[in-house]
């Protein structure tokens, strides 16, 4: 009986045991795993058509203005000097003279084409009328204006169409060099060549007349003659 009953304990205390653990699995709690999120970092926006990282800025278009040399020319005959651009080759030669006019008339072309011109006649008792009357038929009208530079008094036209602007220089009697000799300058300044408006009137600023004692004296080259 003593044997039983030692049997009949054991079988008791195995149970037991069995009976604890499998509760004790029951109630433990169970801690889920999470799986890791990354968060996206916000990134700077971009405004559309420009590169992520800097946007390219306007380009700057320099234009820089050729400044040419200048020498002095002359005519001794006409009596008159100024300054052009070095690279410049200037020639005079006399024309048919018009049928309103007396005397000699010569053109001294400082860029061909009629670009720039200087023109010197004889006073007579029309041609400078003459040439006002023709400078006013511009169109547009042109203004108007008096000038005096190196003691000569001018009656200044300009007028300005289609990106050129006309200026005509008219020298008046009173100003006409010792020898009876008037000038009239003329040049058509476009916005697309090299030279400009302001480079015209810098050369028209520096022409004067001499006395007929001094042409030997006066600095410069002198200006040939040609047959036109």
């Amino acid at each position: 009986m003593k044997y039983y009953a030692l049997v009949l304990v054991v079988i008791m205390v195995f149970t037991l045991f069995f009976a604890g653990c499998i509760q004790s699995s029951r109630n433990s709690a169970v801690t889920p795993v999470i799986a890791a999120t990354t968060i996206p970092t916000p990134q700077p926006t971009t405004p559309a058509g420009t590169s992520a990282s800097t946007a390219a800025s306007p380009q700057v278009v320099t234009i820089v203005h050729q400044v040419s040399l200048t020498k002095d020319i002359k005519d001794s005959e006409l009596l008159f000097t100024l300054q052009v651009p070095q690279e410049w080759s200037v020639s005079t030669y006399r024309l048919k003279n018009p049928d309103d006019s007396e005397g000699l008339v010569y053109q001294t072309d400082l860029v061909g084409n009629d670009v720039f011109f200087i023109q010197t006649y004889a006073v007579s008792r029309s041609q400078d009328q003459a040439y006002r009357d023709r400078f006013r038929k511009w169109s547009p009208v042109p203004a108007e204006t008096t000038v005096t530079m190196n003691e000569i008094t001018y009656d200044r036209f300009e007028s300005t169409s289609g990106g050129k602007t006309y200026v005509a220089y008219v020298a008046r009697k009173g100003s006409a060099n010792e020898r009876g000799y008037a000038s009239v300058l003329v040049f058509t300044a476009d916005e697309n060549d090299r030279f400009q408006k302001a480079d015209f009137e810098k050369i028209v600023a520096s022409f004067r007349y001499f006395s007929a004692g001094s042409p030997g004296s006066m600095p410069g080259e002198e200006i040939p003659k040609t047959n036109g």
